[in-house]
């Protein structure tokens, strides 16, 4: 049966909470918990974290995104009210708004910090009540196309983040991070590059977490529970999901569904959505495991929904996800490291995939050089023609003509010999690490 999306219950007043969540413990959402109070009388820690694709595009509407400072204003004082120790953001393109939300809820989380990349700005960041030990930066080797400015993941130079930090002795590592966007489900053609992020992602994971007690992964991944990358990403980097793994009460009729993007309830959510009248996506995560200490999860929902007040707007066109983790002192007795077993089916089917965009780079690259040569026929063939017309303004026009097919030109050999170059060398760096491990 289909989860009910309308409202089982009034939000809370800061309007963390999701719509019809199960959980009753308002001591979850206490703005005055304090770190002393993240252990209980046993001694146990627990760790509340939340991630938010905040939609953030700091260009005026409707090339940037709608009500942003209204909607930044608002996630500054849910924040304040809120009792989570450990907040990730996306699509947080502007470093004033992460400069602006610091300064606001400072005393709060003390500890920050922002994943510099690309030309917009890698847009992911993290907030802590608790000493950021070290961080770490992994910026994809593929990330989209120069030349669709109107998609603009290029720019933004997509990134995993990782923050150390350290609790009492206990290490945690948190990470962020933000996918390439999947435009058209129907006829993908950033699937290459989405999955080579999915690998790349898993592997610094698996290589950067063996030393820490909790590994937690957050962020929006443009992926949902039935895609190939999100198989990969689970299996090589040996997670548990959250929302999959969260108690539910079996007296619950009206569960939420999960769903965290293109919901029907989302003001923000398009009218050619709505018109396949279907439930949304579940694009974004929070990823877990227990890697040198035991810890549970306490609960997993959904987060940062619908902003208190009269007009009914919602903090972001993404629901947030939000986990609470608790130590389990006596289970540490006799605690091992998970075992990591790799699927071979989700690494060959990546391969393949992976590999068919390294035929599509070969025929891109014969495509851009025919151009080249072309262009280079029309720029010789303008100049022979110069003396030979006469007409007033001729000499302009055909020096402007020139011009912008030098342009054109320039852009096609940049593009098909060198920038192809760089994304076939990043695929194939991807395709001999897949077989490495599917010849061990």
């Amino acid at each position: 049966m289909a989860a009910n999306l309308e409202p089982t219950s009034s939000p809370s007043s800061n309007g963390i909470r999701a719509r019809g969540s199960p959980l009753k413990d308002s001591s979850l959402t206490n703005a005055s918990t304090t770190s002393n109070d993240r252990f209980d009388i046993s001694g146990n820690l627990s760790v509340h974290v939340a991630t938010l694709n905040c939609w953030a595009l700091p260009q005026p509407w409707p090339f940037g995104s709608k009500h942003r400072k209204f909607r930044i204003d608002a996630l500054i004082e849910a924040l304040k009210e809120s009792s989570f120790d450990i907040v990730c953001l996306q699509e947080l393109w502007s470093e004033n708004d992460f400069l602006r939300i610091v300064e606001q809820v400072s005393y709060i989380f003390p500890h920050r910090h922002y994943f510099h990349s690309g030309y917009t700005g890698s847009g992911t960041c993290l907030l802590s009540r608790w000493k950021i030990q070290s961080t770490l930066i992994h910026r994809y080797s593929l990330n989209g196309f120069p030349h669709h400015v109107h998609r603009g993941d290029w720019f933004g130079g997509k990134v995993v983040g990782l923050a150390e930090i350290m609790v009492e002795g206990y290490r945690l590592c948190v990470y962020t991070t933000h996918l390439h966007a999947e435009y058209n489900r129907d006829n993908d053609l950033y699937l290459p590059h989405r999955l080579s992020q999915a690998f790349e992602l898993a592997q610094f994971v698996r290589h950067t977490s063996r030393d820490a007690d909790l590994l937690i992964l957050t962020g929006d991944f443009n992926i949902e529970p039935d895609d190939l990358g999100y198989h990969l990403i689970r299996n090589l980097s040996n997670v548990h999901d959250a929302w999959l793994e969260r108690k539910v009460c079996p007296d619950e009729c009206d569960l939420p569904s999960g769903m965290t993007c293109d919901r029907p309830d989302n003001c923000y959510t398009s009218k050619a959505m709505l018109k396949k009248k279907h439930l949304g996506k579940r694009l974004d995560y929070i990823l877990y495991q227990s890697i040198q200490k035991p810890f549970d999860l306490v609960y997993c929902d959904n987060c940062f929904d619908v902003i208190p007040g009269e007009k009914r707007i919602n903090y972001s066109d993404h629901l947030g996800v939000c986990a609470m983790f608790r130590l389990n002192k006596e289970a540490e007795n006799g605690w091992k490291e998970p075992l990591r077993i790799i699927d071979r089916r989700f690494l060959e089917e990546t391969h393949d995939i992976v590999s068919e965009g390294e035929k599509r780079i070969i025929w891109d690259r014969r495509f851009f050089g025919a151009i080249c040569f072309l262009l280079l026929l029309l720029i010789f063939g303008i100049s022979q023609l110069g003396d030979a017309i006469d007409f007033p303004f001729s000499k302009n026009i055909i020096i402007l003509v020139q011009f912008l097919l030098t342009l054109l030109l320039g852009f096609s050999f940049w593009y098909g010999m060198i920038s192809l170059s760089i994304e076939r060398r990043s695929i194939t760096e991807t395709i001999w690490n897949i077989n490495d491990m599917l010849e061990r």
